[in-house]
């Protein structure tokens, strides 16, 4: 197993259990491996920030693999040795780490728990994208047809996110519409959207053209929102 871990926070969401990161941060550190504490995947893998590439040839301890395999993809990265602390417990991380114990005092935990508790909280504006599993993708176009926020392009004849950037927070309609459940997004809160491989969303016939007049309804309601320069002639 990998000496150099990387732990995601997903400092902005509640998902992952807090104690359950800093208890596997403490118990790997304490073992003799390297730990990396990062805020948001999500955010870094956005930019593509120099960051990823050497997070990539670490074991990532984050969410479900599978979006961890096509965030990574995204930002151009590939990998594949990642562990769920979404879903499993720190016990059962640290087991595949090959940690089977290591010295623990409440100090050491504590510490992570701080560092933790100093990282940015984005609430409703943190990192919301969706990124593709290109292994099921048909290249059907539906989500590029059906996304009123313009996150989609078709580039030399396959759907890519090119403007992650345009995607609402907390909206995962376009994944709904996808026959080959191909999109995910990684910080909604139920599978298989979300990358995880059981059924908890319940997969149903959408009419789509409800679900798009109602996200064109909140994209425009958002840009309504926005202050709104006048510019007067005496200005030109």
């Amino acid at each position: 197993m990998n000496l150099k871990i990387t732990i995601c926070a997903c400092s902005s969401r509640s998902f992952i259990d807090r104690s359950a990161i800093a208890k596997v941060a403490a118990t790997a550190q304490n073992a003799g491996m390297e730990v990396t504490l990062v805020s948001d995947l999500c955010e870094l893998c956005e930019t593509k920030a120099e960051a990823v590439h050497e997070i990539a040839s670490t074991t990532i301890v984050a969410c479900h693999p599978r979006a961890v395999k096509c965030l990574m993809a995204f930002a151009g990265e590939e990998h594949t040795e990642s562990l769920n602390l979404r879903s499993r417990s720190a016990d059962d991380v640290l087991k595949d780490l090959g940690v089977q114990s290591a010295p623990l005092t409440a100090e050491d935990v504590d510490e992570w728990l701080r560092k933790m508790e100093d990282m940015p909280q984005r609430l409703g504006e943190d990192a919301w994208y969706p990124v593709l599993d290109k292994d099921m993708c048909a290249e059907c176009g539906k989500c590029l047809e059906f996304c009123p926020f313009g996150v989609y392009e078709m580039v030399e004849d396959r759907i890519r996110v090119v403007h992650p950037q345009h995607c609402k927070n907390n909206c995962p309609a376009c994944a709904r519409t996808c026959p080959a459940t191909a999109i995910i997004f990684p910080k909604y809160d139920r599978s298989p959207i979300n990358g995880g491989e059981e059924r908890q969303e319940r997969a149903i016939q959408l009419d789509t053209k409800t679900l798009y007049a109602q996200a064109l309804r909140e994209h425009l309601a958002a840009r309504i929102q926005k202050p709104i320069t006048i510019k007067r002639l005496s200005d030109k």
